[in-house]
């Protein structure tokens, strides 16, 4: 991967990240419910985007605790999270 690819990711992530934080809970429940039945059809791209969205909060629940393996653990959990919640909301199924 180029480093400029890796510069346009890392600024695509910012701005979703600082986007996320602006929205309303309405507007999050809205972006994961999207990502979750995108994800959950294949799209790796929403995977990554939904991983990305929830790794600050698993950075901070991990920090002082486990290090990286812990945080590792913590985004898989939260993702799983995230596709069940929208499965019991009715968004998608599995």
């Amino acid at each position: 991967m180029k480093a400029s690819t890796l510069t346009i990711e890392r600024n695509t992530d910012l701005y979703f990240l600082a986007r996320m934080e602006d929205a309303g809970t309405d507007e999050r429940d809205a972006v994961f419910a999207d990502l979750a039945v995108r994800a959950l059809a294949g799209d790796e791209l929403a995977t990554r985007t939904i991983r990305v969205l929830v790794l600050p909060e698993c950075r901070r629940i991990a920090a002082g605790r486990g290090g990286d393996n812990l945080v590792a653990t913590l985004v898989d959990a939260a993702y799983e999270e995230v596709l069940e919640w929208a499965v019991l909301e009715g968004h998608t199924t599995r």
